[in-house]
């Protein structure tokens, strides 16, 4: 079976993973203290390593988001972004089988907890990231599908500002349920 992706999803699905690595970096960069403590609160690295992992981890989200930026690089940058985006969920899977559910995910922005719905979501951005490396059918994009496109890119980052905030809330909702027991 020959898969190709329409340039319009490519557009969309490639303009997407910027506008979220783009804002993790910015995020992380602005709080960077938080961002090495809770590289740290996972526990899966000693303690030494966190100051060494949070500019390693830094430097390949913005390589993945400058590869995706242009074309001769895109399929470097989606291999970045979907491995980022995976070991994030691996490493929020193996605090939650651990039964440490009160750490940020150290996603950048507003803390979230580690929840299952945040390993989802992060499953969900490597589905979406390994799509990037499918080739584009070689259908020509008028200018109306680039406008479309970059209005849908905005749409979708927006149901993820959403969903985020719909994590965010639940998980609150389950720690005061927690506490009143």
């Amino acid at each position: 079976m020959n898969w190709q992706l329409d340039p319009l999803l490519q557009l969309v699905a490639t303009g997407f993973v910027i506008m979220v690595l783009a804002r993790a970096v910015v995020e992380k960069l602005s709080a960077y203290g938080i961002f090495v403590a809770n590289l740290r609160d996972y526990r899966l690295l000693p303690d030494a390593l966190a100051p060494v992992a949070a500019p390693t981890l830094l430097a390949a989200e913005l390589s993945a988001t400058l590869c995706l930026l242009l074309p001769a690089t895109s399929a470097v940058g989606a291999v970045i972004a979907a491995s980022l985006f995976a070991v994030y969920a691996l490493a929020m899977a193996a605090v939650l089988l651990a039964g440490r559910h009160e750490i940020e995910c150290g996603c950048g922005g507003e803390g979230q907890m580690v929840s299952g719905a945040l390993v989802a979501r992060n499953g969900v951005l490597v589905a979406i990231s390994a799509s990037i490396l499918l080739p584009a059918s070689n259908r020509a994009m008028s200018w109306s599908d680039t406008l479309v496109g970059l209005v849908a890119i905005f749409l979708v980052f927006l149901l993820l500002a959403i969903a985020e905030k719909t994590i965010g809330t639940f998980t609150t909702i389950r720690r005061l349920d927690s506490g009143s027991q």
